[in-house]
């Protein structure tokens, strides 16, 4: 009886030191992430109809962009299809403001994402070997995954199209992705093409919100 009083507090103890080593999110990655990407945004005119109503149609092209960026991201599976990926991105961009004359700008935009990963099938665990002179690179696993989620953009624009009379801009709106995540010896590759939608109250078209409609490449590094 005096011998199991002093196995039980020895047990207990060890488990709870076995806790403290346990990492909190054992499968927690950080990353980083290089895209370049291409905006253009509509612009609309009133057409006067019979009844004194108003339509309005899409009339050529207002404004374009592009420009390329570079980040980092969080990887936080949540369970086995769905990984939880926030992501900071600094970007530089070239604008082509098209109006009479056309006019050009750059700027430094700061985009933030909170977007999740959903997989849209188990992952592929059928190793695939690539051999090259002196080299080898083991694939251990690929999985396709759409991404979406909430964007905010906020773009600063240079001092000469300030003192235009132009505004530096804040924009929400939506992302909409799909990727492939391949592993590679533990390191994970995951290349990504994304459509966005952004609207702005600054810098408006026509006396309407700007809408941006973005299309991007990203490579993933976790």
């Amino acid at each position: 009886m005096k011998l199991r009083h002093y196995i039980l507090p020895v047990c207990i103890g060890g488990n709870l030191l076995a806790q403290e080593h346990a990492p909190l999110c054992p499968q927690l990655n950080f990353g980083f992430t290089h895209a370049v990407y291409s905006s253009i945004c509509l612009k609309s005119l009133p057409d006067q109809q019979e009844g004194g109503r108003k339509k309005i149609r899409p009339s050529g092209m207002a404004e374009s962009q592009y420009g390329f960026g570079i980040g980092t991201f969080l990887w936080l599976p949540m369970n086995e299809r769905l990984v939880y990926k926030p992501r900071l991105e600094g970007n530089f961009t070239t604008t082509c403001l098209r109006e009479k004359a056309r006019l050009f700008a750059t700027s430094f935009d700061i985009a933030v994402s909170n977007s999740f990963a959903m997989a849209l099938k188990p992952a592929n665990d059928h190793g695939i070997i690539y051999m090259a002179r002196n080299m080898s690179c083991y694939l251990s696993s690929k999985q396709p995954y759409l991404l979406l989620g909430p964007k905010i953009n906020l773009k600063k624009f240079d001092t000469g199209f300030i003192n235009k009379g132009f505004q530096n801009e804040l924009a929400f709106g939506f992302l909409l992705g799909y990727g492939i995540n391949y592993e590679f010896h533990g390191t994970n590759v995951a290349p990504e093409i994304i459509y966005s939608l952004t609207s702005t109250a600054q810098n408006k078209i026509n006396d309407s919100r700007k809408v941006l409609h973005t299309v991007s490449l990203a490579i993933n590094f976790f």
